[in-house]
């Protein structure tokens, strides 16, 4: 028999209710985005140095914090292969502006990377952002919600987001762009991951193309989506090529809006918990003319690894309603989508 605490119960529940449709997240948000530089500090003592995009009280590099709104969310992004962390500056600015704190480790950036230390160092990052976040006289102090971290990369960083992400179960949500295999392989990972899960690709990539994520995906044990960019290709995701690099059908402009339009409105569902952006990432709306979506859902809902008492919320909330916990695809949630649920419940 399953057991609930009403007045949590009914705080989900009311939390998922329908609400005014948000504003589009291909355009910049409420929050000014400032970047600054930091040294991160691992456990054993050692440091790195890491690039930080934030919403800020103004845009100038080091601005100071804006906490309205706050605290924030945080998310640690990992580079491509041999690729600067500059280059991924208006991914991070965008993700700032719609108020997801978002650092960039610029370790492993030489011709032999280890994808496990990258990964460590991606954990790393969120470690101490949260720990800055509570610490007396900090820069981030009160603007760091560490509850809520999400994992990013691009390339070899995508993969190595997927390593973090399999060894840490603290990760509510993971969006990779064209991951590639690492060493130990982020697909084999993949099945240790159980929150949700959104793999962006290419259909033009020609270093990392659509089928090498293909493992990836069936291998997730979560919510879990493969979005492809029609027309993308590798360095699309980068806000400017480097050498031995591809090209695709669409502009580097064109991917990077949808590629900020994807990262910003998942990680705003899963990591800000705007029920507003459901519809955006799982409903018909999600593929267009620019991308195909293939989807899968899981009774876990609200994608933080677990089937509870906040899944049950969230589809009671949605009872004879099309969309959020319609698990078995009939187009209403409804007793058969209840059974399901609780025939997963941990």
């Amino acid at each position: 028999m399953v057991r609930l605490v009403i007045p949590r119960l009914m705080a989900v529940i009311l939390s998922g209710l329908p609400t005014v449709a948000a504003p589009a997240q291909d355009g910049p948000g409420p929050w000014t985005p400032a970047r600054t530089t930091v040294t991160v500090e691992r456990d054993g003592g050692s440091t790195f140095t890491a690039e930080v995009h934030y919403p800020a009280v103004a845009g100038d590099p080091g601005s100071a914090v804006d906490r309205s709104g706050g605290p924030h969310p945080i998310a640690a992004f990992g580079h491509g292969f041999l690729c600067p962390v500059d280059r991924y500056r208006s991914t991070g600015a965008h993700l700032a502006s719609w108020g997801i704190v978002t650092v960039l480790p610029t370790t492993q950036g030489g011709l032999f990377p280890s994808h496990q230390s990258l990964a460590d160092d991606l954990v790393a990052s969120l470690d101490w952002l949260t720990a800055e976040g509570s610490r007396k006289d900090s820069f981030w102090v009160g603007a760091i919600d560490g509850s809520e971290r999400g994992l990013l990369g691009h390339s070899m960083g995508g993969g190595a987001a997927l390593l973090a992400a399999a060894g840490d179960p603290r990760t509510g949500a993971v969006a990779v762009l064209a991951a590639a295999d690492t060493n130990p392989s982020s697909i084999a990972a993949a099945s240790n991951i159980r929150c949700a899960t959104r793999l962006i690709v290419g259909d033009d990539d020609s270093i990392v193309p659509p089928s090498s994520t293909a493992g990836m995906y069936v291998n997730l044990a979560g919510p879990k989506q493969d979005v492809t960019i029609l027309g993308g290709f590798h360095c699309g995701f980068l806000d400017s090529s480097i050498i031995f690099c591809d090209s695709g059908a669409i502009s580097r402009e064109a991917q990077l809006d949808i590629v900020h339009r994807e990262l910003a409105e998942f990680l705003a569902l899963y990591l800000r918990d705007d029920a507003t952006r459901w519809n955006d990432v799982w409903g018909p709306e999600a593929s267009g003319d620019d991308i195909v979506q293939i989807e899968s859902q899981t009774p876990d809902l609200d994608g933080n690894g677990i089937v509870d008492g906040g899944d049950l919320g969230l589809l009671v909330a949605n009872w004879d309603q099309p969309g959020r916990g319609d698990l078995n695809g009939d187009g209403i949630v409804t007793g058969a989508d209840l059974g399901l649920l609780i025939a997963a419940w941990k």
